[in-house]
């Protein structure tokens, strides 16, 4: 007979037996679990239809840090499991029914495959989130390594880029593992909350780590300049008629240094901008399409002002974002359309959301202290409303029994060898291979 607590409230008004409180914390935890499952699944369809793009948000994950106070990293696994659970259905289905924490989800979500998908649930239901955990950890040790080919990979190590119809430069970088490695570390230490999902190719992320290999490259070339690594240097040369700065016909285009690209490329009127409103400026004088001059090169926003403004901004002003390294300083009203150098018209933006201020159709507008983002629809960022209200009874309407929360381990010894055998022969059943315990 399964003893059901119906309400919480019934356990501190009237005393009750030992027995009856094991089963209301069971139960309980068979509910959160349920319950947990069901906001997942939203949080996964959130991020399928991209709800986070409405504000500006880097990610469902940054979304979550906003407006759910999340940290990044919890954040980031919440969106993970969220995607794997649309993935593997038997794993949905035990944490649905209560019996499969998130804890253990979480942890084996990190390999499952739809051939081991079975077997990884049978393991986590037998078993604790540490039982689980020594599984997850001794399978990623114990896989087989790939055969050596290091002749052929550092001879097919290259880099080529090729201009798209569109105008984008699609950059193609091959590398051994370990040239690779260095390459992707230094660009993750310059992307901001980098985002792995469950399929490992979400298009917010390469988006970040896109930014970040940009960010690394203009480090690079002002360490190798002896200038200021947080000052913005653009490694390109923006050709622009003075009329499309100003409203007027024109065409604005960018060049690379050396052999980089061929010929200049034509960007939009509201790219140029961007790159006018925190750059090094250095104008090349030209009378009859030849160069007869060029000035001295000069910061927009430059030394004690420019300290002055990201000291007191700290961070991206925009709601939501965080990112305090690699930022901008955006004119709220642009120096081609009247705008000053004087603090009040400055705001520090990161890289995403200066591009999204010029080229996406939002504005700023600053209100006294505050400066409010506005989208090209009337939106503005971080006005939600209120913050809606808890409710344990949605809770509780899950409805699931004690038993649903009771772990199914009984003190067994847990036999690593057994479980990765089990694991690797449904994943490689024709080798019939039985890896060494660890």
């Amino acid at each position: 007979m399964t003893t059901t607590i119906s309400s919480p409230a019934a356990i501190s008004q009237f005393p009750v037996p030992l027995e009856h409180l094991e089963a209301a914390i069971c139960q309980g935890a068979a509910n959160l679990t349920s319950a947990e499952h069901g906001w997942l699944l939203s949080v996964a369809e959130f991020d399928r239809r991209r709800g986070w793009q409405r504000w500006e948000c880097h990610s469902a994950a940054h979304w979550l840090s906003w407006q759910v106070g999340l940290d990044m990293r919890s954040a980031r696994e919440k969106v993970r499991v969220a995607r794997a659970l649309e993935v593997f259905p038997l794993i949905s289905a035990a944490m649905a029914d209560g019996r499969l924490s998130y804890s253990k989800v979480r942890a084996i979500t990190r390999i499952a495959t739809p051939a081991t998908e079975q077997a990884l649930v049978e393991m986590a239901l037998a078993g604790t989130t540490n039982h689980v955990e020594r599984i997850v950890s001794s399978y990623r040790r114990a896989a087989p390594a790939p055969e050596q080919r290091a002749a052929a990979q550092w001879a097919r190590r290259g880099l080529h880029h090729e201009v798209q119809p569109d105008g984008t430069v699609r950059i193609s970088l091959v590398l051994p593992p370990e040239q690779a490695a260095t390459v992707l570390s230094a660009i993750e230490h310059f992307t901001h909350a980098s985002e792995p999902l469950a399929d490992g190719s979400c298009e917010s992320r390469a988006t970040r780590r896109a930014d970040g290999a940009v960010q690394m490259a203009v480090t690079a070339h002002a360490a190798a300049h002896g200038e200021p690594t947080s000052a913005p240097q653009y490694l390109v040369t923006l050709h622009a008629d003075l009329d499309a700065l100003t409203g007027g016909d024109g065409e604005c285009a960018v060049s690379a240094h050396g052999d980089a690209c061929e010929l200049p490329i034509g960007v939009a009127t509201s790219t140029a901008l961007r790159m006018l409103c925190d750059c090094d400026v250095q104008t090349v004088l030209e009378r009859n399409g030849q160069v007869v001059g060029i000035t001295e090169r000069s910061s927009v926003v430059t030394g004690k002002l420019r300290r002055l403004v990201l000291a007191r901004d700290r961070h991206c002003q925009f709601p939501g974002c965080c990112r305090a390294t690699g930022l901008d300083v955006h004119h709220i009203q642009h120096r081609e359309h009247g705008g000053t150098n004087h603090p009040h018209n400055l705001t520090s933006l990161c890289r995403y959301h200066h591009h999204r201020l010029h080229e996406a159709g939002w504005r700023a507008e600053r209100h006294g202290s505050e400066v409010r983002f506005i989208a090209p629809d009337g939106r503005v960022a971080g006005s939600n409303g209120p913050a809606p209200a808890g409710d344990a009874t949605v809770v509780h309407a899950h409805q699931r029994l004690a038993a649903d929360g009771r772990c199914q381990w009984r003190g067994e010894r847990l036999d690593i060898h057994d479980a990765l055998a089990a694991l690797f022969s449904r994943e490689q059943p024709a080798r019939g291979w039985h890896p060494k315990t660890p």
